[in-house]
Parts: C-alpha cells; structure tokens; sequence
C-alpha cells in the first residue's frame, strides 16, 4: 500500500532535485530516502526517478507525484481546520483596547464573537490609547486595539494592520452648533479657531497626530477644560460648556436628541485606528475570528 511517507519523500525529492538536499528536509538519512523511493516505484511497478549526476522524476513519477501534492495539501488544510475548531472549543484570548473604541465600536465586536464562539473566553483590558501597544509588545495582552504610536521600539515588535482611518467630527450641545454649511458642505478648521473646545487627553495616541496636523496647517484651539475620559467630555458638551471633536466612528454612536454633529474639512488629517499583534505571534483561530468580528461591528455602523 502506498503510504503519505512515501507520498512526501517523493514530493520532497520533486522539490530539491537532490537525495542528500531531500533527506535534509526530512530529518533522514540519504539510504533512508532512498530505500523509500524504491519501495514507492516497487509499489506502483513503475520507475519514478531517474537517477544519475541530477534526480529527475520520470514522466510518471511526475504525475504521481502531482497527486501526491494534491492529496498533502488536501490533508494540511483539514489538519488546520480541525486545529480551528479544537481552538474555538475552549481557551482564552486576551485584548486591550483604547477608550474610544472600547466606548463604540469593540462591544458590538465582543457580543458577535461570543454569540459565535461561546465556549472562548475573552479578556478585555480598557487601558489609554498609548498603552495599549505597550501591554501587547510587553505581552499582556495577545491582541490591541488603538494606536500603535510612534515607538521605533514598537515598530520592531508589533505588526499592525489599519482599522479605520475616520475623518474628525465637531461635536456640540444640541442646538449650539453653528448653521450648517451651505450645499452640504463641510465645516472648516478655522471655524473652530475661537470655539471653546473640550479636549480628551491630547498628549496621546491620535490626538499627537491631529494636533500637530492642525498646528502645522496654523490652527490653534481655544481649550477650555482638558479631561482623561470620552464620557466626561461628552457630558461637558451635553451641558453647554464647550464642544469636542471625535472620529466619525465615535460620533454616529451619539444620541441626536442631545448632540449635533458637523462634520470637518480638514485635508489629510484622520483618526487612525489599527488591529496589532506581536510579530512573532502567529495568528490563532481565536484571534482571526476575533478580527472578523470587529470588521463586521465597524462595516455596520
């Protein structure tokens, strides 16, 4: 009976046209890869390989041996479907995500994955923005969610993948909001050059980037109060004492009964949020679901 040892050592010899490069590949010795061969063409009563100063195969050993990656491909690929599946049958993965999107978009992520996979458990770690990266690079973590920063420490050691790149929104009380521009168009910048801004944590994550954009583009906010949370922003605005700026995503999850939101013309300035993962760490079955969950809570916002 033909054998997948067989099967491979011959696919092997396919690849590296070489006993000595084959038996390498396998951890055998030459004698052992060849005494292999030999009982493979022994079992199909044919010759598969020519031998001299190369190893070619013969025209049937190449169409054996096209089986024979056909019938190992098909075995790998259900090999890592059962490893999935065993994956999500138990386990944990662990993930820290940034205020905002712990606040918006993740819990939407975090119900469709568990009404999928119920028997994995999930660890959320809401930390700031900035941090983040940081617990994952310190592994902590095994998935983040925010901002990778601009660490060329972290760059090393993290691989990142964009989310979303959201164009900001002013955010005001309902009915404070100046008229809308004419013809949909959007807010500019200098519009809020005077206005009273309320400002979340702007030494971290994004807010660096949309700051530097603004100075760089000679915009300076008036800002009255500068907080640590989404929420204590948000109710500031909601009683009259300033406004505040989120991305798109952030502010479709606002209650238009209390605020009005105008979107910005702002050139290239966005709010970036990235999926990141060590760069040593293969993906899980755990963790791909994970990702396509929250590609679905953001694709139906």
């Amino acid at each position: 009976m033909v054998t997948l040892r067989q099967l491979h050592a011959l696919a092997t010899l396919a690849n590296t046209g070489s006993f000595t490069a084959t038996a390498d590949a396998l951890a055998l010795t030459q004698s052992a890869v060849s005494v292999t061969i030999k009982e493979l063409e022994q079992q199909v009563g044919v010759e598969l390989v020519e031998r001299g100063r190369t190893v070619r195969l013969t025209a049937a050993g190449k169409t054996l041996c096209e089986t024979a990656n056909r019938v190992l491909a098909d075995i790998h690929r259900t090999v890592a479907g059962l490893r999935s599946v065993g994956e999500l049958q138990g386990g944990r993965i662990r993930v820290a995500v940034g205020p905002l999107t712990a606040a918006t978009f993740f819990p939407r992520a975090l119900a469709l994955f568990r009404a999928r996979h119920p028997l994995v458990a999930v660890d959320v770690l809401d930390v700031p923005v900035e941090q983040a990266s940081q617990r994952l690079a310190a592994d902590e973590v095994d998935v983040a969610i925010g901002s990778p920063g601009a660490s060329p420490a972290l760059a090393t050691v993290l691989r990142t993948e964009p989310l979303v790149r959201d164009r900001m929104h002013a955010v005001y009380a309902r009915g404070k909001a100046p008229p809308a521009p004419a013809g949909g168009r959007r807010m500019k910048w200098q519009a809020l050059q005077h206005a009273e801004v309320i400002l979340t944590d702007r030494v971290s994550g994004q807010w660096r980037e949309v700051f530097l954009q603004l100075s760089r583009a000679g915009v300076a906010l008036n800002a009255v109060q500068e907080v640590r949370l989404y929420s204590t922003a948000l109710e500031m605005v909601r009683c009259g004492l300033g406004m505040t700026l989120l991305p798109a995503f952030a502010a479709r999850h606002l209650d238009a009964a209390h605020y009005d939101v105008r979107a910005i013309e702002h050139g290239d300035t966005r709010w970036e949020v990235h999926w990141m993962m060590r760069a040593a760490a293969a993906p899980t079955a755990a963790s791909e679901a994970l990702r396509e969950a929250v590609a679905e809570a953001l694709a139906s916002r």
